[in-house]
């Protein structure tokens, strides 16, 4: 009985160290940031069906300054792509978690964040 206790708890501690919010998420910085010729909403259209096929969580969301790609939830985000106008263009800043994933989804963002530059 006492090893299921432990096993509940250590299970129950690997769940909360894993979960990311969004802002815990840009707090650690990006992973790869660029800028881009084209406009936020023609960036953000390039590489959104892109997430949507190996994502399907992904959302995309306009702000005042451009626009916010997301896959993942509110506890458990694995990806934003953050895309903001600037006077050439668009600055473009993708944030990862380091986890673990054996599908292609992980290396899919960020390449097709890369490729619609």
């Amino acid at each position: 009985m006492r090893f299921v206790g432990v096993a509940i708890f250590a299970a129950s501690t690997l769940l909360l160290a894993g979960c990311y919010s969004p802002n815990s998420l840009i707090q650690k910085g990006p992973t790869f940031s660029a800028t881009t010729a084209k406009s936020p909403k023609k960036y953000a259209l390039c590489v959104f069906p892109q997430w949507q096929e190996s994502r399907p969580d992904a959302t995309m969301s306009e702000t005042e300054t451009g626009y916010r790609l997301i896959s993942g939830n509110d506890m458990n985000t694995n990806e934003i792509l953050q895309i903001a106008k600037n006077t050439s263009g668009s600055s473009v800043k993708f944030y990862q978690r380091a986890y673990l994933d054996f599908g292609s989804g992980k290396e899919i963002a960020l390449r097709s964040s890369k490729a619609c530059l």
